[in-house]
């Protein structure tokens, strides 16, 4: 439920400009990126089970996308990128390995993992300007939560059945 949450708030801040409804856009962005903390404190318990450093490493780089995302600063979006990039790939390679978590999400986790890996070196290089693809960003990973609220609804649903 934390996960849809979260990925629905991302998606209603994407609706507010900052500069033309900065309240409503600081709102949906404090929404949609705290909601993640109760996702990583699951994740961790889930992660913990199988795999302690992934665990450790998972909740430490999720904890600072949360952080940087509520921050929020233009200067600090490409460790934003980098940070997701780590967090991805660290939980997505977890539930390729040991299917946590379907393998297949756990594939298209680290497949985004490598496209923000990619943008943050063509930051570095080619001085790609970091606003436009912050709207598509925050749209990925709101659906990208509400994916993982579903996953994680049909398996707690699926295991209570059992």
């Amino acid at each position: 439920m934390w996960s849809a949450l979260a990925g629905l708030g991302l998606f209603a801040a994407t609706e507010f400009a900052p500069g033309f409804f900065g309240t409503w856009y600081l709102i949906f962005n404090a929404l949609g990126f705290g909601l993640i903390l109760p996702v990583l404190a699951s994740l961790h318990v889930r992660h913990l089970l199988v795999r302690q450093s992934g665990a450790v490493l998972g909740t430490i780089a999720g904890t600072c996308v949360v952080l940087l995302g509520l921050g929020g600063a233009q200067e600090t979006f490409p460790a934003l990128l980098m940070a997701r990039a780590v967090w991805w790939w660290t939980i997505g390679k977890m539930w390729a390995e040991t299917n946590v978590l379907p393998r297949a999400f756990g594939w298209i986790t680290m497949a985004l993992a490598v496209l923000c890996f990619a943008l943050v070196i063509a930051y570095a290089i080619a001085g790609l300007p970091m606003s436009p693809p912050d709207l598509p960003l925050r749209i990925v990973l709101g659906a990208w939560l509400v994916a993982l609220g579903a996953i994680v609804w049909r398996d707690s649903r699926t295991n209570m059945s059992r």
